[in-house]
């Protein structure tokens, strides 16, 4: 078994991973061949079509910074969480030794996760996560319309929009009052940020479908698009927005009695009777 371990900079320092962790994978027959940050990439991508796996050291944000090398090569991502919520994490930080021994053993239960891809400023981007639009100062807002297939859907004035994919549902979406969605499901979520008309509500689509995203007005500065919580494009009146879902897939390895139930209800409470 051969493997990229890729990790969060700000959580650990590579001597210390090769000091703590190194040894554990090494005695489960798992070979490193590259300890790396993630975010970073290599000038030869040969070494990542290497690999059997991504081992990815870290939280949320982490994978997702490695999501688009996965797609891209195919390979999929195991997380051990040395953040604060994991929830695409399949291990804590106490249980690398565990960790090591599933994927020798490849005792894993895979998902594939859908993606979105985003055109904007002559790039192409893919996202894991969500893909918004949002104005760039406190004061004022955002006129955009949404066009779906080129038919004018949504025409409005607020903050901003969202759009996600199924596993990016229980991020930034889900705390702007999007709906939890299974992430085995092919679909697209677009949800209105702060929109000032009572009949604008969230949307959720078909994969089959392309957005784009005009922007008509800003009040002031402009506005800018973010990929996975990393801001890519600056975006001013009279520019425009495509997104599509990607044919491309990150497949992600759990423990081998996941159930993405059970994580909402030990990671964000979901369905717990309170009283």
């Amino acid at each position: 078994m051969k493997a990229i371990l890729f990790f969060n900079p700000l959580k650990a320092r590579k001597d210390e991973i090769q000091e703590q962790f190194f040894d554990i994978f090494h005695n489960n027959d798992i070979e490193i061949l590259k300890i790396m940050p993630a975010g970073s990439a290599l000038a030869d991508n040969s070494l990542y079509q290497e690999a059997d796996i991504f081992i990815v050291l870290g939280g949320d944000g982490t994978v997702l910074r490695v999501a688009e090398l996965s797609a891209e090569n195919s390979v999929p991502i195991i997380g051990i969480n040395l953040g604060t919520l994991g929830f695409m994490t399949a291990y804590d930080s106490t249980e690398i030794e565990q960790a090591a021994k599933d994927i020798a053993s490849n005792n894993l239960h895979y998902s594939d996760r859908y993606l979105l891809e985003c055109y904007v400023g002559g790039k192409k981007l893919i996202s894991l996560n969500d893909i918004t639009i949002q104005k760039s100062q406190p004061i004022g807002t955002v006129d955009l319309e949404i066009f779906i297939k080129g038919e004018s859907v949504l025409n409005y004035s607020g903050d901003g929009v969202i759009l996600s994919t199924p596993t990016g549902s229980t991020g930034y979406a889900l705390s702007m009052g999007g709906p939890i969605v299974e992430p085995t499901l092919n679909l697209i979520t677009i949800n209105p940020l702060a929109s000032h008309s009572l009949n604008i509500r969230p949307l959720v689509i078909s994969p089959d479908n392309y957005v784009e995203i005009v922007i008509h007005h800003i009040d002031a500065g402009n506005a800018y698009v973010t990929v996975d919580g990393d801001i890519v494009h600056r975006i001013e009146a009279g520019m425009a927005v495509v997104v599509s879902s990607s044919e491309k897939k990150v497949t992600l390895a759990q423990k081998n009695d996941y159930s993405f139930f059970k994580v909402l209800n030990n990671k964000l409470g979901f369905g717990r009777r309170i009283i």
